[in-house]
């Protein structure tokens, strides 16, 4: 990844150290790793095996930035930000 929005270190007591790029959702907030060198356009999912498999990253066209596959497959831009004013909003009436 070009610029990382951040830094992923899984340490296992058994087995070696995982270092990893990530990058965050602009709707949910949900950490997403990605593959080095891809420019969040590949992520990486975690097997229960313990391997990664690729899957293709996802953008919103309307706010710009990075989006998780399960908001990608929503396909409603509602960013966080947007989400935070909503209840607030609620709460103060």
């Amino acid at each position: 990844m070009r610029r990382p929005q951040g830094y992923l270190t899984i340490v296992a007591p058994e087995s070696r150290t995982i270092e990893r790029d990530t990058c965050q959702c602009c709707h949910c907030n949900r950490i997403v790793v990605v593959k080095p060198g891809s420019a969040e356009t590949i992520y990486l999912l975690p097997n229960r095996d313990g391997s990664w498999r690729e899957e293709p990253g996802a953008s919103c066209r309307l706010c710009m930035g990075p989006v998780c596959l399960p908001c990608h497959d929503l396909g409603v831009c509602i960013p966080f930000e947007k989400q935070l004013e909503r209840m607030e909003a609620r709460a103060a009436r």
